[in-house]
């Protein structure tokens, strides 16, 4: 007989994203407010079968997705009789490089199921960030937490922050490595457009400090905001927000997705944004670049 477990896939919001050094590795140095979320996905597990097996539905994933890369880290860190054969199916809501760590959250929640149903084994969360770069964060126990390195060294923080979150996706795709060629290059070896990691640190907490009192911050600190490009259209949705009295908006990670956080005890400011936003879509050529909008509660 098979055994069948459900679990939800977390995603994260960069709430601050601050890039300071290029280390002799090739990576960069980041320090940034995470703020992990669940999100619509979902993760079928099957035990019982014969040998591994993984279907998805929904948005598609070229490549390697990263719940097999989750499976084969698994085995290599406890053996490989330490997870059965499994099949999976895999609900996917979410586009592909949107910037909210959804295929990380996808290996994320193979990791949490993992130690669910083998008493919590700890070797399975050595080096996930080898699996991807947001697993160690969101298979954590942290719901906010401050984020350095290359975002898997993590300091947790008490309180979340007030607020219903909009996410909107645009039709295209943003690339993390592309992106970060791009601001080497608008920086051009300068230091003096780079924040301190001290600077970066009292600012991530300055905005979560404001978020959990439900007070309005406006647009969230990003240096990606300066190479990404599309700068009419995220504005498009950054002044509808202004307007509407949201919380706060911002980038999601290096792109592609926009987010807009409102305080969750006045849904008008909500449903007026999204009124306008339709309202000014029958208008051509406005917001023709939007693929869909989420609202997380």
């Amino acid at each position: 007989m098979a055994v069948v477990f459900a679990v939800s896939c977390p995603i994260k919001l960069n709430l601050t994203l601050r890039v300071l050094n290029k280390r002799s590795d090739g990576y960069h140095e980041i320090r940034s407010l995470f703020w992990r979320l669940r999100s619509p996905e979902s993760l079928e597990a099957f035990f019982g079968s014969e040998k591994d097996g993984l279907s998805v539905f929904g948005d598609d994933i070229p490549g390697e997705n990263l719940v097999i890369r989750a499976i084969r880290h698994i085995r290599n860190m406890c053996g490989d009789d330490a997870l059965p054969p499994v099949n999976l199916r895999l609900y996917k809501r979410i586009p592909m490089g949107s910037g909210l760590g959804a295929g990380s959250g996808n290996a994320a929640a193979m990791i949490g199921l993992f130690r669910r149903i083998c008493g919590g084994a700890k070797d399975a969360a050595v080096n996930l960030v080898s699996v991807g770069a947001d697993v160690a964060f969101l298979a954590g126990d942290h719901e906010v937490a401050l984020a350095r390195g290359r975002g898997e060294v993590l300091e947790g923080l008490n309180g979340r922050p007030k607020a219903v979150v909009a996410l909107f996706f645009p039709h295209w795709k943003s690339d993390t490595r592309h992106a970060y060629d791009m601001l080497d290059e608008a920086r051009e070896g300068s230091v003096e457009c780079i924040i301190s990691d001290s600077e970066a640190r009292d600012e991530a907490v300055s905005v979560l400090g404001l978020l959990k009192d439900g007070r309005r911050v406006g647009l969230l600190p990003n240096d990606f905001f300066c190479c990404v490009g599309h700068e009419r259209e995220y504005g498009e949705i950054a002044d509808l927000a202004d307007e509407s009295g949201a919380l706060a908006w911002g980038l999601c990670g290096s792109g592609s997705a926009y987010f807009v956080l409102f305080n969750p005890e006045d849904s008008a400011g909500l449903r007026s944004m999204l009124a306008s936003l339709a309202a000014l879509g029958a208008v051509k050529d406005r917001f023709q670049w939007l693929r869909k909008i989420l609202v997380l509660e």
